[in-house]
């Protein structure tokens, strides 16, 4: 028998009070008293229960228990008669600290030793409980510091764009109502950037992140100390001018433009963007809403990019109906589509040489229910804005391709024109619409051009580029529609891989051809030849311009003098003579 010290204490306390949880210290307690009382079974008991065994099954203990000990010893399967010895620990009772050994029960002095061990476990366990409040205390702490952290991130963000720096449209909308409190006009800027998609879905959106930073800085540079510049989401940002009426807001917006139109250094090349801003000013007679005074500019911005890029829209009052109607057209728009109110009119692209059909122009018409027909002019601009261009675009494909077919089989040299919107150019599955209405109506991709006007190709030229060529490897023609209209830079028209010139009306506006309209056109179609691309001139009306065209050497005509637009069923006559 080992004798107890003060030593053995100290190291059992040490022992036990280095366990980070109760039930490590019930056990540590446990195989240490039963190491130094020299005992065969030990356990920690929690009102009654055996919680911690060593050397016995903690079920074969408590049944053991249960059937005594009366005369301090127990019975436990497969060891000899236990003398039980325990001790109680925690100054309400928490439990007791148990020992049983065979042989000799302890001896007075090892019941002190064990009073002891059960006095330590105590004061052990009350540490950890202690120590596991003041933890739970400090965590919880700690989340709730994460928390507000994360609640004022949050709302920073809310506030504040993490792209730009720029505020936000909650906090515009804050400051903005500060200043229609005032009796000083404000003036609210609302900026759409134009081509800012054809960017994102050619270089990427990180090209694209990167330019709308580049875009809040020109921002901020433009304006006053007193001014607020804002990010209001996706490509669209406002500013608020303060003292200032709406003949004083639009030289800064035209220097707003005029900065957004210089090349941004974006992706190791140089991309060219416009914008589009739309002005309402808060006075007495204007709302006190700052939404509504947001709404406003944003409704007089809608008309400045109907316009064409790069204009300056003053909100007026009669705008609201004219949104209105936008809004009404797109609920038509989207009926007609289920409805199949849209038709397909064909008009002949004719040899000036010989008077012969060449092809015919499929051109999109949209009859009412009523029998009213809506010019494409009123509706095409819409169809783009809302995306229902594609759904239209891909009936034109299906519908025209199979008219096509149709008329091939008894005039297989007939071609098809088919008009192309910028969306469509841009959609990544366009090429491959293209090829199915190929396979599908079974035409040659020869038999079949694509025309895009010029504004559309030089909106991004690189990226058209990209683009054409990728339907150029299908096989089909593309055309340059309007030219004369745009921008076009030799240079650019030069790689564009077209086959077809579409000159614009305008140029042969007179009955009789001027001088001037004779000396552009003649410019065009050497260009054209030099670029051995074919020529159609359009807007053919009076036989003194057919002659004309016909001297100057133009490929095809087109126009009401050789033939309406007509539909499918009535033009058949007049295309296979």
């Amino acid at each position: 028998m080992n004798h107890w010290s003060t030593h053995q204490l100290t190291e059992f306390f040490a022992a036990v009070g280095s366990s980070r949880d109760e039930r490590s210290a019930t056990t540590v307690a446990m195989e240490r008293a039963s190491e130094v009382l020299e005992a065969e079974v030990g356990a920690v008991l929690i009102g009654g229960r055996v919680e911690v065994a060593w050397g016995v099954r903690s079920a074969d203990l408590d049944l053991a228990l249960a059937n005594g000990p009366d005369d301090g010893t127990i019975d436990v399967a497969g060891l000899d008669e236990l003398h039980v010895a325990s001790a109680r620990f925690g100054a309400s009772h928490r439990g007791d600290l148990l020992v049983a050994r065979a042989g000799e029960p302890l001896s007075p002095e090892e019941r002190q030793l064990l009073q002891a061990m059960a006095q330590t476990l105590g004061l052990a366990l009350d540490n950890i409980t202690l120590l596991s409040a003041e933890r739970r205390l400090r965590e919880e702490r700690e989340r709730e510091a994460a928390e507000r952290l994360a609640l004022l991130e949050s709302l920073r963000e809310a506030r504040h764009d993490s792209l730009t720096g720029l505020p936000t449209r909650m906090l515009f909308l804050e400051m903005l109502e500060e200043k229609v409190r005032a009796d000083t006009p404000t003036s609210v800027l609302f900026i759409d950037l134009d081509r800012f998609k054809a960017v994102n879905d050619s270089l990427g959106h990180r090209a694209g992140d990167e330019l709308l930073g580049h875009v809040a800085g020109r921002i901020r540079h433009c304006l006053r100390p007193a001014d607020v510049g804002a990010r209001l989401g996706g490509d669209e940002f406002a500013v608020l001018l303060d003292d200032t009426t709406a003949d004083e807001a639009v030289p800064v917006a035209q220097r707003l433009i005029e900065s957004i139109r210089r090349p941004f250094p974006i992706a190791g090349r140089d991309v060219f963007i416009g914008a589009s801003i739309g002005i309402a000013t808060h006075c007495d007679a204007a709302p006190a809403d700052p939404g509504d005074l947001l709404g406003n500019a944003d409704v007089a911005m809608y008309k400045a990019k109907k316009e064409g890029p790069g204009k300056v829209v003053v909100f007026a009052p009669q705008m609201h109906a004219e949104a209105l109607t936008r809004l009404t057209m797109t609920s038509d728009l989207q009926r007609a589509l289920e409805h199949d109110e849209f038709r397909l009119q064909y008009q002949p692209l004719v040899r000036l040489a010989d008077g012969t059909t060449a092809g015919v122009e499929a051109l999109v018409r949209w009859r009412r229910p009523d029998g009213r027909y809506v010019a494409p002019a009123d509706f095409v601009p819409m169809a783009e804005e809302n995306g229902l261009i594609m759904d239209i675009g891909r009936w034109v494909l299906r519908t025209a391709g199979t008219q096509a077919a149709r008329w091939r089989r008894t005039m297989p040299d007939l071609h098809l024109n088919i008009n192309v919107s910028g969306r469509q150019l841009t959609d990544p599955g366009f090429a491959a619409d293209v090829q199915g209405m190929l396979a599908d109506c079974r035409l040659p991709p020869t038999a079949v051009t694509l025309e895009l006007t010029e504004s559309v190709l030089m909106n991004d030229p690189k990226g058209a580029i990209d683009c054409l060529t990728d339907l150029k490897a299908l096989g089909v023609g593309l055309a340059v529609d309007d030219f004369g209209t745009g921008y076009s830079s030799l240079s650019y028209l030069q790689r564009l891989p077209v086959d077809e010139l579409k000159i614009d009306q305008a140029f042969i506006a007179h009955a009789e051809p001027t001088v001037e309209d004779l000396a552009v056109i003649r410019a065009v179609v050497e260009l054209a030849r030099a670029l051995r691309l074919r020529t159609v001139i359009e807007g053919v009306e009076t036989e003194a311009q057919l002659v004309a065209m016909r001297r100057l050497g133009c490929d095809l005509g087109q126009g009401f003098h050789l033939c309406r637009p007509a539909d499918p069923e009535r033009l058949l006559t007049p295309v296979a003579a």
